[in-house]
C-alpha cells in the first residue's frame, strides 16, 4: 500500500510541475505585438531571453532582461497585454 501512495506522490508531482513548467524560445517565436509591448515599456533593455509558459490555458510570454542595472521578469500576453513585473 505505501508503495502505491507513493507512487501517486510522485506522479502528483511530476503533473504539477510539468503544467507549470517554462520553456525558452527565440525572440523571432514571441507575436509581434508582445515583443513591440515589450520594447516600449523596456526600451534599452539588454540580455533579453523569452520563455513561454501555460498559465489558465493560456500561453503566457516572459521576457527575462536586464534594465537600468537590474534583472527583471516581465510577462505579456500574447495580444501585447503587460501582465505582471517580477
Amino acid at each position: 500500500m505505501k508503495k502505491v501512495i507513493n507512487y501517486s506522490a510522485i506522479i502528483l508531482a511530476f503533473a504539477i510541475l510539468s503544467s507549470c513548467s517554462e520553456k525558452k524560445i527565440a525572440a523571432s517565436e514571441v507575436p509581434q505585438s508582445a515583443v513591440a509591448a515589450f520594447n516600449t515599456k523596456y526600451s534599452g533593455a539588454t540580455d533579453v531571453e523569452w520563455e513561454t509558459e501555460k498559465e489558465d490555458g493560456k500561453t503566457i510570454y516572459e521576457a527575462k532582461f536586464k534594465f537600468n542595472g537590474k534583472k527583471i521578469e516581465a510577462e505579456f500576453d500574447a495580444n501585447g497585454t503587460f501582465i505582471k513585473e517580477e
